[in-house]
Formats: structure tokens, C-alpha cells, sequence
């Protein structure tokens, strides 16, 4: 009867667990366009990495790395929409000093190449208008 009341009983949230993985979403939104590493963040903070991740995971539905990349590749599809910077300037500004591999991640997430994403808003606004 102990062991069924234990398992019944909602976990309360570990505030220590919800603050650091908190502080680790608030450095990643603030530091997506640096190399980031998920190793040394984890480290830095006095966790392993195979914890940090779980953890995060749970904490977000996603992995670290996972929500670095998704970050970077809104602020991509924003700079494509908002600015005329071409593909290598908005690669550089994401974080990605690779712009063949930033395309590469782009297309993969988005379905289409930067370049293609940007002329489909473009074709987009003319026929919206």
C-alpha cells in the first residue's frame, strides 16, 4: 500500500532542475549565434552532459542541440524575411561560419534552401497583394 501511495503521489518539480533548465534556455536564446558547447555548458554548470540532456529533453521536448538548431533556424527564416542579407551574411549571423552547411540544415528543417525560401515570400507577397 506504501509503495502504491508513492507512485500515486504527483513528483513535485524540483525547483533546482526547472531553474537551471531555465537558465540554460535563457543562454541559449542569448548566445544561439556563438558556438555553444553543450559539454562545456553541462560542466560549467556542474552536471553531466548525460543528465543535461535528459533533463533538458524533459524540460523542453527537446535535446540541447536540438533547440540550438531550431533557434537558429528561426532567426534564419526572420532575417530571410525581414532584411536583405544574402545567404552567407545571414549564415554568419545565426552562428554558422559554413554557409554550404548552414543550407544544408536550413533545407532540412525547412524542406526548402534559403534562397527558396526567400523567393517563395517573395512570390507569396505579390500574389497576396
Amino acid at each position: 500500500m506504501i509503495s502504491r501511495l508513492r507512485e500515486s503521489k504527483p513528483r513535485h518539480k524540483n525547483t533546482y532542475l526547472i531553474d537551471e533548465m531555465d537558465h540554460s534556455v535563457t543562454y541559449f536564446h542569448n548566445n544561439y549565434n556563438k558556438p555553444i558547447s553543450i559539454e562545456e555548458h553541462a560542466h560549467h554548470h556542474g552536471m553531466s552532459v548525460s543528465w543535461f540532456i535528459r533533463n533538458f529533453k524533459e524540460h523542453t521536448g527537446t535535446t540541447p542541440a536540438q533547440y540550438i538548431l531550431s533557434l537558429r533556424i528561426s532567426n534564419a527564416q526572420s532575417l530571410l524575411e525581414s532584411t536583405s542579407y544574402n545567404v552567407t551574411e545571414i549564415a554568419n549571423i545565426v552562428g554558422y561560419d559554413n554557409p554550404l552547411y548552414f543550407s544544408r540544415l536550413f533545407k532540412k528543417q525547412c524542406g526548402v534552401s534559403p534562397s527558396e525560401f526567400r523567393r517563395q515570400l517573395k512570390e507569396f507577397e505579390i500574389n497576396d497583394n
